[in-house]
């Protein structure tokens, strides 16, 4: 049996506590429409300016996209915002494990991974499988 002595967040996640003042989950378009984001971004930016700014945002909980569209990852388990170390892992390290399986598989686990994303958007709070093996949840701030 564990404890979890961390303190409350101020504000509890979608689902959690009695009081109404809690986050939204942010939905599927709202999310698509980060990714859309951060590619034209990365685009413009030759990747330079995007990775830049990627690396000062992850503090927040953000990437450049969620900052402008008010969308922050927060987590799951305690509602407290995401660390760096935690965006690190859910921006960089599952994406490129994702790449290295597409890689060993001919393309075969970019369908998979495509249509196990879309499918957990449409799940309970929106979390897809990202979120569920990291343990963030994606919050609509706005």
């Amino acid at each position: 049996m564990t404890y979890n002595n961390a303190p409350r967040p101020p504000r509890p996640l979608p689902g959690e506590g009695s009081g109404g003042g809690g986050f939204r989950y942010a939905s599927f378009q709202h999310r698509l429409g980060a990714y859309a984001l951060d590619a034209v971004l990365a685009f413009f930016t030759a990747g330079i300016g995007w990775l830049i700014w990627s690396l000062i945002v992850w503090g927040d909980g953000q990437t450049p996209a969620k900052k402008i569209l008010k969308l922050r990852t927060r987590n799951a388990e305690t509602g407290t915002v995401a660390t760096w170390g935690h965006m690190a892992v859910r921006e960089f390290l599952v994406p490129l494990t994702v790449a290295f399986a597409i890689g060993l598989t001919s393309g075969i686990a970019a369908v998979a991974w495509i249509v196990i994303e879309i499918v957990f958007y449409f799940t309970k709070n929106s979390r897809t499988l990202r979120d569920l093996w990291v343990k963030t949840a994606v919050i609509n701030e706005a």
